[in-house]
């Protein structure tokens, strides 16, 4: 009877959550049968688009590498001679990175997990695509003194034979944009910590001698609420420790593909959705191939006395913009009227307590890891990305430069199609509380309703369901 009892307030635990995640994918799921069906055919005319580099072909994908410019000159090619390893190369900034370190001439090496895949990737073109394990320290030390030894295929062609040895390859920089994918306590400690720092220890290792370290961090580390945050501060103090190596913490404010991903939605008519009165937090977000020129830039030794040793904000030139002020621009550059759907921030704290009330009484690290992601969410949606100060505004291109650019070519293969359209057309059709109470009710009175649902497929994890969900319409 206890046992039953327990299950009993665990699925009715369980209905509350998941009707209170009206914003997010688990409802969205919910009721996607009954919203599909009052779908007119017009709004599958546009599919969101998603980057999958194993099966398309270059051709089918946007192409911005004609429209990618350097600070560099052509004749004054700064990395000759020199070798680079970017890693997180695949990444929206890694890419970039990459591009940048070949245009300055640099021996640049990608790291890569899978080559045959990144092959595809134009953006990568001119770099040695590497495959490394960075979460193996044993790997990744001896690539890099393969690399500094000049024994590695990717160096063996520009550096000459002396005396029946190859010249040292000199690895100038290393580039880490390493970041975990959906910011769980799991990943972000092997992967923003200790990849990262396998990274550091190899480029530090005498036989290797690497010059500078350029790390790529976040603007919101300088509130750590969050594991994500609290690993990339653990290996920026590392990082500030060692002496080894000159560096530069690269904390950007946000980037264009993280406040892009409701133009599919709004292309096929629907709301743009806002949370409080749209005016909850600012941001100045930096394109991604600005950010690596100034990542790269602060590698120079012209740039040690502002850029080494520091922790430098960026964003973009842009003023504050608001959420609403965004989706004002992106209306504007589709050349629509705006129209907004509103949502209560509040929303994040009912959910979070829920989760946590679960999260305590059945300890399970499913169920932490979806309470963090509804953490991130929240952060997200209440905090600001925002770089007052002018020396922390770089480059020349706007957000409005953007979202004319991806309304005419389409959008960033990285950027994270939110999925907004079903909340827009719940939001538009009935309040959110007509929704959840009456079917709130009906499955606290009859929790066995849920558990079917909760066990059969494709419903069968909640607690993964709502981390992808979660992640997916909130964070980049």
């Amino acid at each position: 009877m206890r046992e039953a009892s327990q299950n009993r307030i665990y699925f009715a635990g369980v209905a509350i959550l998941v009707l209170s995640q009206a914003l997010c994918s688990s409802v969205v799921l919910a009721f996607a049968p009954i919203l599909a069906a009052a779908r007119k055919s017009s709004d599958l005319a546009s599919k969101p688009y998603f980057a999958n580099f194993s099966t398309e072909k270059v051709s089918d994908r946007p192409k911005d590498i004609d429209n990618f410019s350097s600070t560099i000159n052509a004749d004054d090619q700064v990395g000759l001679g020199k070798t680079a390893i970017v890693a997180g190369s695949t990444g929206y900034i890694g890419r970039a990175c990459v591009r940048e370190c070949v245009a300055r001439g640099y021996t640049t090496i990608a790291l890569v997990r899978d080559a045959s895949r990144a092959r595809a990737d134009e953006a990568l073109n001119g770099a040695s695509l590497v495959e490394c394990d960075v979460t193996n320290e044993i790997q990744v030390q001896s690539l890099f003194k393969e690399i500094a030894d000049g024994n590695h295929f990717a160096t063996t062609e520009t550096n000459e034979l002396k005396n029946g040895k190859r010249k040292n390859a000199s690895i100038d920089m290393v580039i880490s944009c390493l970041a975990s994918p959906a910011g769980i306590e799991s990943e972000v400690y092997a992967i923003d910590y200790q990849a990262t720092l396998n990274l550091l220890n190899a480029g530090r290792d005498p036989s290797v001698s690497a010059r500078h370290f350029v790390l790529l961090s976040a603007f919101c580390c300088r509130n750590p609420i969050l594991k994500l945050q609290q690993a990339k501060l653990e290996f920026e103090e590392k990082l500030a420790e060692q002496s080894e190596m000159s560096y530069s913490i690269i904390r950007p404010t946000a980037f264009f593909k993280s406040v892009s991903g409701q133009l599919e939605s709004i292309l096929q008519g629907n709301s743009y959705v806002l949370f409080g009165d749209g005016a909850v937090t600012q941001c100045n977000p930096i394109e991604e191939g600005e950010l690596a020129m100034y990542m790269c830039d602060s590698s120079l030794e012209e740039y040690k006395e502002q850029r080494w040793g520091k922790i430098l904000n960026v964003g973009g030139p842009d003023a504050p913009l608001t959420n609403k002020m965004l989706g004002e621009m992106m209306f504007k550059a589709i050349d629509k009227p705006a129209k907004f759907v509103y949502v209560p921030t509040e929303v994040f704290d009912f959910s979070i307590s829920m989760i946590e009330f679960i999260a305590k009484n059945w300890p399970s690290q499913k169920w932490d890891d979806v309470l963090e992601t509804s953490k991130i969410g929240k952060y997200y949606a209440v905090e600001d990305m925002l770089t007052t100060d002018d020396k922390e505004k770089f480059g020349s291109i706007g957000m409005m430069d953007h979202f004319e650019k991806i309304a005419a070519e389409g959008q960033d293969p990285f950027t994270p199609v939110r999925a907004t359209s079903l909340i827009s057309k719940a939001l538009e059709a009935l309040p959110v509380i007509s929704i959840s109470i009456p079917l709130g009710f009906g499955l606290l009175l009859k929790p066995y309703l849920l558990e079917k649902v909760m066990t059969s497929s494709p419903l069968a994890n909640v607690p993964i369901l709502l981390v992808a969900g979660l992640n997916d319409i909130v964070t980049s």
